[in-house]
């Protein structure tokens, strides 16, 4: 089954500004980089699920998920759930920040 991945507002400004910064500070790697972080939260569109569950974050309605991108100082948390056949971004964070809460998430 192929699900439709949708962005919330708070999470396409947090990429916007994701992609000022690197464009800013690696303007010729910096892009590149992006493009296959994109690529890969635009993977979700196939089995979504395969990515761990937050269980501080989720409720019995919905359970939060977070994908992880890059590696040690330089990795991104990409926190998102499952509506039916939508994949609902939610907030794109800096993986060496502390862990979000839920105000974080849901905004």
């Amino acid at each position: 089954m192929a699900f439709r991945v949708e962005f919330t507002p708070r999470a396409r400004t947090d990429l916007d500004e994701l992609y000022n910064w690197v464009s800013e500070n690696a303007p010729y790697r910096g892009p590149l980089w992006f493009d296959r972080f994109e690529a890969t939260i635009l993977s979700l569109k196939t089995f979504p699920e395969r990515c761990s569950a937050v269980e501080s974050l989720s409720t019995s309605e919905h359970t939060i998920r977070q994908l992880v991108f890059g590696r040690k100082k330089h990795r991104y948390v990409v926190y998102y759930a499952v509506f039916g056949d939508v994949v609902r971004i939610l907030h794109v964070r800096h993986g060496v920040r502390k862990a979000p809460d839920r105000q974080d998430v849901f905004g």
